[in-house]
């Protein structure tokens, strides 16, 4: 290609992500997804424990490494502190869940490390990969002590069926930005979500919803939130008091959960998940607009709706135009149920998760040109 015609397909490209980027969906039916359930390898549910409050997997989180996709359990999980791997086709797990492993206590070590052993649920929700290191994640927790934990992947010496070994190799304390409290005080609605720049640089959280009813986008170094030291985020003014609700789900309040990094025309971009109302939104890091609004309608495999799907994972892969997402399935009041059933049945009852894909270009409708980033 030629430096004219180069410039000129540059320019039509940031031209059509910038027309792409200010046509909100609203006003348009939503994105309907059928659901897989997320199983074993062997296609069964995932045990529960009877004795005690029914649990599932719990899923909170979802990236895409080397064609599979990883999870994480909460601190409701059948296997809190574990992540998940599972098949991107059938929504199978690939071996078994696998324990995020702490080094033995050492004199000098991080003092985090052993808050972390004195709790034996920690509240994992966000998970990302490192864009420049695919052996390298890093995960968010929310209730009892927020951190960044920064994991480490290393290959089974063992070959067994788990294929890997997660350790924990640094916990980051995270402060909340000044006058930020969760929303009614609840530890629940603080960090959910996080997101890697493309060059490594910057790491972006997400706060699920403040006490003025809104969320919060931050960021920092990543380099601050690799250091084992408490951290400061820096609150990205993005005028989340905008955003209308859905005509459908006019009740549902605005969380932010999971995040993913996109650069699209040299500009720099978040698509994040927000639960209750079922959306996506894309936000323009360099405008700090919310520059899309995609309305989802999530369904059971039959294509039956859902009382309470709960999406709260985000992961996609822009080389096979796939973007997938993962709900955490609601245990205290049963409303994770076919919406015509008064009570949860089946894989409701199993506290199964669901596993939706579509397009990704259906939320970026504007193809980006062959050779771009």
């Amino acid at each position: 290609m030629n430096r004219i015609a180069g410039m000129r397909r540059g320019a039509a490209w940031a031209f059509m992500v910038a027309f792409a980027c200010q046509a909100r969906v609203e006003g348009e039916e939503p994105v309907k997804l059928r659901g897989k359930w997320v199983l074993d390898a062997e296609g069964h549910s995932i045990p529960v424990r009877l004795e005690a409050r029914p649990r599932g997997l719990q899923t909170s989180g979802l990236l895409f490494r080397k064609g599979e996709l990883w999870s994480v359990g909460d601190q409701r999980s059948e296997f809190p502190g574990c992540v998940f791997r599972m098949d991107t086709k059938t929504a199978r797990l690939i071996g078994k869940p696998l324990r995020l492993e702490l080094p033995l206590p050492a004199e000098k070590e991080n003092p985090e490390f052993a808050i972390y052993r004195g709790i034996p649920n920690s509240d994992f929700e966000g998970l990302i990969v490192h864009p420049l290191d695919p052996d390298t994640f890093f995960a968010i927790t929310e209730d009892k002590t927020p951190w960044i934990v920064e994991i480490r992947l290393q290959e089974s010496e063992t070959k067994d069926a788990s294929g890997y070994k997660t350790n924990i190799v640094q916990l980051t304390p995270i402060h909340f930005p000044p006058g930020v409290t969760s929303w009614r005080n609840n530890p629940n609605y603080r960090w959910e979500g996080l997101a890697v720049s493309d060059d490594g640089k910057t790491l972006y959280l997400a706060f699920e919803r403040a006490q003025d009813d809104l969320p919060r986008v931050c960021k920092l170094p990543l380099e601050a939130a690799r250091s084992g030291k408490a951290v400061d985020p820096e609150v990205i003014p993005i005028p989340f008091a905008s955003l209308p609700r859905r005509h459908d789900k006019e009740q549902a309040l605005l969380n932010l959960n999971d995040m993913q990094f996109l650069r699209l025309g040299g500009r720099d971009f978040l698509l994040a998940v927000a639960r209750d109302q079922e959306r996506l939104l894309l936000i323009d890091l360099e405008r700090k607009e919310i520059a899309r609004i995609l309305d989802l309608d999530l369904l059971d495999p039959s294509g039956a709706p859902i009382e309470w799907v709960s999406p709260e994972g985000l992961a996609f892969d822009r080389a096979t135009d796939r973007l997938w997402l993962i709900n955490d399935p609601d245990s205290e009041r049963q409303n994770y149920r076919a919406r015509n059933e008064k009570t949860a049945s089946g894989q409701f009852a199993d506290y199964s998760p669901l596993l939706f894909e579509m397009k990704l270009s259906a939320v970026l409708p504007a193809p980006e040109p062959a050779g771009g980033k």
